[in-house]
């Protein structure tokens, strides 16, 4: 996922939560040290301080200010902000009554104490807003997206975004497509009948340039069903997000991840991607787990190192290029355990019995100790632990136009074990049934991920690792 987008959607949703609790519970604290004149607060009082924290959490995140997957406009976000706290209050007034609390409870320090945090939380609202907007009008790093449509849609896109640049989003091209008589008009003047082989071929080119392209909006009719299939179907083979940008009719009919741009509907197709929050959270847990590995692993790599080059002559690491999250290419790296190395033009897979694997080699394939290098790769953010197996390139090419989707596994990082290798799709791929196999997998391991997931595939790991089953 783009990072800036990554950057809005942890800041500006999941982290408001803890910043609204903070700033209710210093309000309770404040109004209480400087009105009561101590901090010693009674059981009663406390109960009023716990009742404001989680009624004011459940209900916010009712309102919806907390989802990750749309960002509100400010003023929408004050609004309901405003309406969930006047609940609170009023549902702790009933508490207290109800339960005889406010017997205890000084009316003036509740009063002053809802009053100071009521400002506190929209101070913190427009402040945030404020440095938002700065942040992102001097941010060298925005979300690329390509229009394809109609011009008086693409129009209009290009000059509501161009008014709200805070939003983050910055058209890189624009693509029309006249209905009547199927051309193409890019902004230079070019003119086409195959917009979508222009559309392709600018996504791929920008990917190889390693600035890919984040997402394209559609923005057609929906009576234009035939040409949304074939853009959308033209561009599974690529780890763009496809977006589709509604009109009236079309919004009462697509269900998919709703969000909410610049004032505009956007409906994003393809996006199966982890959430902001769990993203945090592995890159987390990957870092913590990498860092032990290796500090613990290094007598166990140094000797590694050592069996490998003592065996054959070349570098005891094998490095490799791969393809990583949205397909960038990345290096990733290996214990050598063949007196062959490739990475260029057509790679060929390992067999059972490969005469170009050495004997230390066949043992560390044997227990995946050959892979134990990539901890790097995780510290080095290229990886996580857990995730889709990257493929060489030139099986990504290969199988990218085989299978449907398939780019979609590099949604996520790539990782050194995953969901496919531990249910049975580890070794080689020789048929494009087991490739098809692996790739639904990856894309049922991103569709249903959670902490507990990674955990229990970790664990399956080590058992593979163990077995030694099916590793040559």
């Amino acid at each position: 996922m783009n990072a800036l987008r990554r950057y809005q959607q942890s800041l500006r949703a999941r982290s408001y939560s803890g910043l609204d609790l903070l700033i209710i519970l210093m309000s309770f604290v404040v109004c209480h040290y400087f009105y009561l004149d101590d901090l010693d607060f009674s059981s009663q009082r406390f109960v009023i301080v716990l009742g404001a924290l989680g009624l004011s959490y459940l209900l916010f995140a009712f309102a919806g200010l907390y989802k990750t997957h749309r960002t509100l406009r400010l003023h929408a976000a004050l609004n309901r902000m405003s309406v969930g706290w006047f609940l609170v209050i009023t549902l702790l007034a009933l508490l207290a009554f109800l339960t005889k609390v406010a017997e205890d409870v000084s009316r003036v320090w509740f009063g002053l104490s809802t009053i100071l945090a009521y400002v506190g939380l929209v101070s913190a609202r427009v402040g945030s807003a404020v440095l938002m907007v700065v942040w992102q009008k001097h941010a060298t790093t925005r979300v690329s997206v390509v229009l394809v449509g109609i011009k008086e849609r693409t129009d209009g896109l290009v000059e509501r975004l161009t008014i709200d640049n805070w939003s983050g989003y910055h058209v890189d091209k624009v693509i029309t497509s006249d209905v009547a008589n199927d051309s193409t008009e890019s902004p230079d003047g070019l003119e086409t009948t195959n917009y979508l082989a222009l559309l392709s071929e600018y996504v791929e080119a920008r990917r190889k340039a390693g600035d890919p392209v984040a997402e394209v909006w559609i923005a057609l009719p929906m009576a234009e069903e035939v040409r949304i299939k074939q853009i959308v179907n033209g561009l599974r083979d690529s780890s763009v997000d496809v977006c589709f940008v509604p009109d009236s009719f079309g919004m009462q009919l697509i269900t998919g991840t709703a969000m909410n741009v610049a004032d505009v509907a956007i409906i994003n197709i393809s996006d199966i991607r982890l959430p902001g929050s769990a993203e945090l959270f592995k890159r987390l847990f990957d870092s913590t787990v990498a860092l032990i590995a290796v500090i613990l692993l290094s007598p166990v790599l140094l000797a590694i190192a050592a069996a490998v080059k003592l065996e054959s002559s070349g570098p005891a690491l094998f490095r490799q290029h791969r393809y990583g999250v949205d397909g960038k290419e990345i290096e990733v790296w290996k214990f050598r355990s063949m007196s062959v190395q490739e990475d260029q033009g057509v790679v060929v897979q390992a067999k059972r019995n490969d005469w170009r694997v050495t004997r230390t080699g066949a043992f560390l394939r044997k227990h995946s100790l050959d892979e134990l290098p990539q901890f790097f790769n995780v510290l080095q953010g290229t990886m996580s632990i857990v995730g889709p197996r990257p493929h060489a390139v030139s099986h990504n090419e290969e199988y990218r136009a085989k299978i449907d989707g398939y780019m979609l596994r590099h949604k996520i990082k790539p990782g050194i074990t995953g969901w496919a290798q531990v249910n049975g799709w580890r070794g080689e791929t020789d048929t494009l049934e087991k490739m098809e196999g692996r790739v639904r997998y990856d894309l049922e391991y991103i569709r249903n991920w959670s902490p507990w997931l990674d955990i229990k595939i970790m664990l399956l790991t080590v058992a593979h690792v163990v077995s030694g089953k099916d590793a040559y």
